[in-house]
């Protein structure tokens, strides 16, 4: 028999080991900060480089060189936490077995890594490893998330450089008829947003951070300002008190921010587009498809509106549901309004089905399909009436028009007159010649 002791020891090195068999593959980044966990090497071949790309980017962005000091972890393959509705994700610092701080960013939900919400994730993961590197906590303790306003603002300026279609958000924020105020706004919680707030909250953003680099010392100023922990990052006056050009002036980073805000709506980029555009732009965005499910294989024979329903109870989703929104979201800033209700109601109907996969809204998207249809017709008919005037108005002409062009001939064809008054004008003329 053995012993107690050498069995409660066999009993620890068999869990020891199951976890070690469990833990999935990992892969290091080029510069060794990033360490990843998948057991797909292509994920984490791509995850890493990613990583690393954005980090550069950020450096960029201050004008710093690389000097992290905390390992990071990016943990693909996490099990979510047994709630209700579990986050995509969450991050966290934690003590090492040598004694030092971690970051770690765990991912629950797998359609995170084609989200842009992940390089949101990431950069927030990067820029919490910068404030902590030199203020180390205890394991467990709570830790201060970087400003939510220059994560969701450096996303968006990564994200406009390919896409300016959010451009006609600036513009909006200009005719409200109130002006945004930026002790306000810096309180804002963006987790907290529907997606159109968030879409706004983001172009303030965005338009905040122009605002700060246009200081003379903007950019140091904002280096030391994410280069510690922020008790209270919501706060302007944490904010303009790293800034030194505002020490005169502490109003100048509001008026530069909504100077920021206006020279980003003066663009040609915010006109809206054509009905013809638009039907095409929302067709397109509509063309949604399931993806591949065993328990479902009927799913990839079905498309288009008709099928949201379905696609939102299979696996893939939740994905494509929000990439669909992202889409309509940004279609409805630029539609003609004459299709801005119709986008506007696909929109509503996409986020239901977000939030609620069961409901039941085929009345609502038939409906939406028949507006489209009529929507549709009617714009083509106005084509083809002012195509087939376009084509036939210069063949047509008045019959006074007729008769002024007949006298006009009569005009040049007659003869020269021989009177001797005729004959002493064409004299002169010739002399004059």
């Amino acid at each position: 028999m053995t012993p107690a002791p050498l069995l409660g020891l066999l009993t620890l090195a068999t869990l020891a080991t199951s976890f070690a068999l469990e833990l999935p593959k990992r892969s290091v980044s080029s510069s060794r900060q990033f360490i990843v966990y998948s057991n797909n090497a292509t994920t984490r071949s791509e995850v890493s480089m990613r990583a690393e790309d954005l980090k550069n980017e950020y450096l960029d962005l201050l004008r710093t060189k690389d000097a992290w000091k905390l390992p990071t972890i990016l943990m693909l393959e996490a099990a979510p936490p047994a709630t209700r509705r579990p986050p995509r994700s969450f991050l966290k610092i934690y003590e090492g077995d040598d004694d030092q701080n971690k970051v770690q960013l765990d991912v629950f939900d797998p359609t995170l890594l084609d989200d842009p919400e992940f390089r949101v994730r990431l950069l927030e993961t990067i820029a919490t490893e910068m404030a902590y590197r030199n203020a180390p906590i205890k394991s467990g303790r709570a830790f201060d998330r970087p400003p939510a306003w220059f994560i969701e603002g450096f996303a968006e300026k990564l994200r406009t450089r390919s896409d300016t279609s959010n451009a006609a958000l600036y513009a909006g924020l200009l005719t409200r008829g109130n002006t945004p105020k930026l002790a306000g706004f810096l309180e804002i919680d963006p987790s907290r947003l529907d997606p159109t707030s968030l879409a706004i909250y983001r172009a303030q953003a965005a338009a905040l951070l122009d605002a700060v680099l246009s200081l003379p010392g903007g950019r140091a100023g904002l280096l030391t300002y994410l280069s510690s922990p922020r008790r209270y990052p919501g706060s302007l006056k944490e904010l303009t008190a790293a800034l030194p050009d505002l020490a005169g002036d502490p109003r100048l980073l509001g008026r530069r921010w909504l100077l920021a805000i206006a020279r980003a709506s003066a663009t040609d980029r915010v006109d809206l587009l054509s009905e013809r555009e638009t039907a095409k732009q929302l067709a397109t965005l509509l063309d949604v498809r399931a993806l591949p499910d065993p328990k479902h294989p009927e799913l990839i024979a079905m498309s288009g509106p008709h099928a949201l329903p379905y696609i939102a109870r299979s696996q893939s989703g939740p994905f494509i549901l929000s990439q669909t929104e992202n889409g309509l979201l940004n279609l409805s800033l630029r539609a003609h309004p004459l299709y801005k209700s119709l986008v506007n109601e696909y929109l509503a109907i996409t986020r239901d089905l977000l939030a609620k996969p069961k409901r039941k809204l085929d009345k609502r998207i038939a409906t939406a399909e028949g507006v489209r249809a009529g929507l549709t017709r009617q714009t083509n008919e106005s084509r083809d009436y002012i195509d087939w005037v376009e084509a036939t108005k210069i063949k047509t002409e008045s019959p006074e028009l007729d008769r002024t062009l007949d006298s006009l001939d009569e005009l040049e064809d007659t003869s020269p007159r021989t009177d001797a008054i005729s004959r002493y004008l064409d004299a002169v003329s010739e002399r004059s010649e």
